[in-house]
Order: C-alpha cells, then structure tokens, then sequence
C-alpha cells in the first residue's frame, strides 16, 4: 500500500493526469483569489473616493477580530498617555477607558446591543426575556434602522452626484487610464 501524496509507481501517463488535475483545481481557485482581490480593491476604492480613512477601516477589523478587545484598550491607553507628553490635546486619564469589569450589566448590554447592531452581526448574548436581553435587543434594533436609513441617504446621494453603469455600480476611472 502506497501513502497519502506518494506518487512515485504512477505511470508517466497516471502522473500527467494528476499534475494537470491538479493545475486545473489550483487555477480555478487563483482565478476565484485574483477576482476577490480585485473587489476587494474596488470597494477600498470606492471608500477611499468617499473620504473614508482607509486605516481606520483596517483599525475597526482589528477591533472586530480581536478576541480580547483588552488589547485595543490597552494599546489605546498607552497611544493617548503618549500623545499627552507631547501636549497633545487628548486629556489622558490613566483611567480613561474606565474599568469595563465594573460597569452596570445594562450599560454593558446596551454598549455591546449598539455594537452588534451597527455591524448587523451578533445574536443576543443574554436571555431574551431578561432584563439584558431586552436592552441589547432594543439597542441591536435602534442601530440597525439608523445604519438603514442612514445608508439610504447615502445611497441616494451617491446615485445623485456620481456616474454609475447599468447595473448601478459606481463608476470608476480605468487604472490605464489614470496613468495615461
């Protein structure tokens, strides 16, 4: 019995036959990474057009990755006692960011409700019926109809003020184009 991977008894014909197997799957799947690369880009793009500060996009994916947002915190709090020494005008407290063990259930669940339902991701981390759970799902639910209509608006000014193809996409200048 032959293992897992070795092909060293294929025949030259068997061995072709997997390589170009092989390159086809691998293809396929660049050919997939290439064009989610170059979405990817696009809505950077678009983002960027829109005065949005693409570091802090990369910065809220940081947030929402991190398993332990002490470390966001943590670092904050250094960043801003830094900033102070240079007079910066962050008003350092050492104890700015406050001491999140110690703050009441319903700010909590108000704070992270507010959270989930900006980014539209989450269920409810508290009973339903408790007093918790009704404060996180109020606040899910105040957030998303702001980021609805606050996304209409915006949608519709997008559509007011710049070109768009058929399909409703922005239109953007072709990269050879723009250097030309």
């Amino acid at each position: 019995m032959t293992e897992v991977g070795h092909n060293s008894e294929l025949t030259p014909e068997e061995r072709k036959a997997l390589m170009m197997d092989h390159y086809r799957n691998i293809g396929e799947a660049k050919e997939k990474l290439e064009e989610a690369r170059a979405e990817y880009n696009k809505r950077r793009k678009l983002a960027k057009s829109e005065k949005v500060k693409l570091a802090d996009i990369d910065f809220m994916f940081r947030c929402a990755d991190m398993e332990d947002g002490q470390i966001i915190i943590d670092n904050l709090r250094r960043q801003a006692e830094m900033a102070s020494w240079f007079a910066l005008p962050v008003a350092f407290q050492p104890d700015m960011f406050g001491d999140f063990s110690r703050e009441p259930g319903e700010d909590r669940a108000r704070r992270e409700g507010q959270a989930a339902g900006a980014t539209g991701e989450g269920s409810n981390p508290y009973d339903e019926h408790s007093s918790l759970g009704k404060v996180w799902a109020d606040e899910w639910s105040k957030e998303q109809k702001i980021a609805q209509t606050s996304m209409q608006t915006i949608m519709e000014k997008r559509n007011a003020t710049s070109g768009n193809d058929e399909a409703g996409e922005p239109d953007f200048p072709d990269s050879e184009q723009e250097a030309a």
